[in-house]
């Protein structure tokens, strides 16, 4: 945020009160009610006409009207906002400035969550995993769903395509070319998740639907590498006075208000997440407060610290966040959409969704379901809060004057930088041939700062810079930067860079009227692309929200079907519904190896049938969907290539002994403790399928039996 925003709004309005011809008397009149009361022009009306009635004798005389013109009514009013003003700012506006914080934690978002899925990227994408291309491509699991992964066959190739996602996911991050980078990394995405569906759950869908929606906004206008190079070519500073006008550091095409029919589609989106999964939460375990007690011994689902310490957790707790989480699913949507109230309700909202995903993430692996809903969250910061954050954040003891030499481009360069990364205005720019290293400080207190120091303070002013100048000021990185900075003087570096000081300064003039027309254009383009999804997510949910299909039958037109699966948009919310999940289980292999060890292929470990005793099998999310999905009779066609998969174990583990002769397949379920309990009961073992791998066996025959050793003397 500009520091200067305030004291530049207050010179408006004052210049719109004195420009105001409602507010204005006659010129005589005006001097006349001055010189009798004394009102200072700015005073309220009611002030204004007390005053012109104590005087009514003396403005008579100077009129030119007849007695009753003295007799002057109070101003009128400035009209109040519209309806449509009102509700333009609570349900279709952005904060440019949200805008570019939600792309900062969507690029750290989406990093991590390409770091988690690199611990099965071969496994599940590859041809040597669990589901080939070829597989999936001659069996398709959905209804002709797009993923570019398909093209990507070996473990190679495969992670040649990791690191090109994982270079777009950090150029968003930083906002280079961001809006091409939105586009890749939505079909990177949903290519990822729709590839193997059987580990797709909620997650995904929001994961999804994330990206979607996003790809609509502008998240580059802030906080980006694109926002500040076309800053820095929008206005080129040679002064010290151009650097401390900062007038130019923002479009003027693109202020922090960002209007789009986005703003009600991304609220009923949320909105939705939540009413549909509490109405659709009609279990007696939902309703009597023990549904959390049952979750939390799903032991493919928990993760080990919780699976640790969920036994000591007191009946009145689960009641509790049983109806603490009914009652957020249940606010949330209130709070969202209140038509009253919205700086407060957004915040409330933001807290309950943070608190329920937080918890959940931490509880559960439940893939990106809970860090989506909290990154969508941030999507509703409102211009309000941005101004508490300031003046909250924003320190005067940190202000400084940045002394720099303008002979030297580098330094020219620095100061043309921190200007544009000084939202606080914190810093004040000063031209001085004696600046040491090119660049130094002058503190409050008159005392100069150079090198390291200065770089220290410097960064400090701007925001969250205090969280890393202290690292600045540690002794051996003091040292070195101080000598780098010496350095960079010497060899004028930013002239190196190509970085040369203009001769005079310049600003860039309007864009051309066509250029004008073409941006209108694209945000009509924009604007109909938002309603055409929302057109095909509002069918979706007709067609697959038990609340809906039970009762009407919606039609499911090709448009909107495609619309919403090709990509999985999806938009069935019943999560932990009617009831939560009250058993557990997963897959158990029984498998025999050439030298007749028993082992799971998918575990390394002999196979473990005991569920009971089991705290938590520390599993992934893709492994813990794998595991309940390829159990079911509709995905028994991909059973053969989990077989294959099986067979490949010496290939993971390099050694030739481990190579699978034949084996059982079993799904090893019980059922979660009762109320009050924390004992499983009930255990039972389904044989799914056997096994046999006529290779492996025909190679065991093939090779002589080696006798033991005898055992040395």
């Amino acid at each position: 945020m500009n520091a200067n925003d305030d004291r530049d709004e207050s010179e408006l309005e004052g210049a719109l009160r004195k420009e105001d011809p409602s507010e204005r008397r006659g010129a005589d009149g005006k001097a006349a009610a001055a010189k009798g009361s004394g009102a200072r022009e700015d005073a309220p009306a009611g002030d204004r006409a007390a005053a012109g009635e104590d005087d009514a004798e003396d403005a008579a005389a100077d009129e030119d009207d007849d007695a009753e013109g003295a007799d002057e009514a109070p101003a009128p009013r400035p009209p109040g906002p519209s309806m449509w003003d009102i509700l333009r700012d609570s349900f279709f506006t952005f904060d440019r400035r949200t805008l570019g914080f939600t792309r900062i934690l969507l690029g750290f978002f989406l990093i991590g969550d390409l770091l988690r899925r690199s611990w099965a990227w071969s496994d599940m994408f590859a041809d040597i995993g669990v589901l080939p291309n070829h597989v999936n491509l001659w069996r398709p699991q959905g209804s002709g769903n797009f993923s570019l992964v398909n093209a990507f066959s070996t473990p190679g190739e495969l992670w040649v395509l990791w690191v090109v996602i994982f270079a777009t996911y950090v150029c968003l991050l930083i906002g280079w070319k961001t809006k091409l980078m939105q586009v890749l990394s939505l079909v990177f995405v949903t290519s990822m998740n729709g590839r193997v569906l059987l580990i797709e759950n909620g997650g995904y869908v929001v994961h999804n639907l994330l990206l979607l929606w996003t790809c609509f906004l502008p998240l580059g206008d802030r906080f980006s590498l694109d926002a500040l190079l076309a800053s820095m070519k929008r206005s080129r500073e040679r002064t010290a006075a151009d650097l401390n006008d900062r007038t130019t550091l923002d479009d003027p095409l693109k202020p922090d208000s960002h209007i789009t029919v986005l703003g009600p589609v991304l609220l009923i989106q949320i909105a939705a997440i939540y009413f549909f999964n509490v109405v659709h939460k009609t279990g007696p375990a939902w309703k009597n407060g023990t549904a959390i007690h049952y979750v939390l011994y799903v032991d493919r689902m928990v993760t080990p610290i919780v699976a640790d310490i969920r036994d000591y957790a007191p009946n009145f707790l689960i009641l509790f966040m049983t109806k603490m989480v009914i009652s957020f699913e249940a606010a949330i949507p209130v709070c969202l959409l209140a038509p009253v109230g919205r700086a407060w309700a957004r915040r409330l909202t933001m807290v309950m969704m943070n608190v329920l995903h937080i918890g959940f993430g931490m509880t559960f692996v439940l893939g990106p379901f809970a860090w989506a809903l909290c990154v969508m969250s941030t999507l509703l910061f409102g211009r309000e809060d941005w101004e508490i954050a300031a003046r909250t954040m924003r320190r005067a003891h940190r202000a400084r004057v940045v002394l720099f030499d303008p002979r030297s481009p580098g330094a020219v360069l620095a100061c043309r930088v921190l200007k544009r990364m000084d939202r606080f205005g914190l810093l004040t720019f000063e031209a001085s041939s004696s600046a040491a290293h090119g660049l130094s400080v002058r503190r409050p207190d008159g005392a100069l700062a150079a090198g390291a120091d200065a770089l220290a303070d410097i960064v400090a002013a701007i925001p969250l810079g205090p969280a890393v100048a202290w690292a600045i000021r540690l002794p051996g990185v003091r040292g070195a930067v101080t000598a780098a900075m010496a350095a960079a003087h010497r060899r004028s570096l930013g002239r190196a860079l190509g970085a040369q000081i203009p001769e005079r300064s310049e600003v860039a003039p309007p864009p051309a009227p066509l250029r004008l027309w073409g941006r209108k254009g694209l945000v009509a383009l924009r604007e109909i692309g938002v309603l055409v999804m929302f057109v095909g997510a509002v069918n979706q949910a007709a067609v697959e929200l038990w609340v809906i299909k039970n009762r009407w039958k919606v039609p499911h037109p090709e448009p909107t079907r495609i619309l919403a699966q090709k990509l999985r948009f999806l938009q069935g919310w019943f999560m932990f519904s009617p009831n939560p999940v009250m058993d557990d289980g997963t897959i158990v292999v029984d498998a025999v190896t050439v030298d007749g060890r028993h082992i799971n292929p998918f575990t390394g470990e002999p196979p473990n049938f005991d569920l009971l005793n089991a705290k938590s099998f520390a599993y992934t999310q893709i492994w813990c969907d794998y595991y309940a999905r390829i159990k079911l009779p509709a995905n028994t066609a991909y059973r053969d290539a989990m077989k294959e998969y099986m067979y490949r174990y010496p290939e993971r583990t390099g050694r030739p002994e481990d190579a699978i002769v034949s084996g059982d397949v079993y799904w090893v379920k019980d059922w979660n403790p009762k109320w009050g309990s924390t004992q499983s009961y009930g255990e039972e073992r389904e044989k799914l399928f056997s096994f046999y791998n006529p290779k492996a066996q025909a190679r065991a025959q093939a090779e002589p039996e080696q006798a033991p050793e005898s055992p040395a003397n």
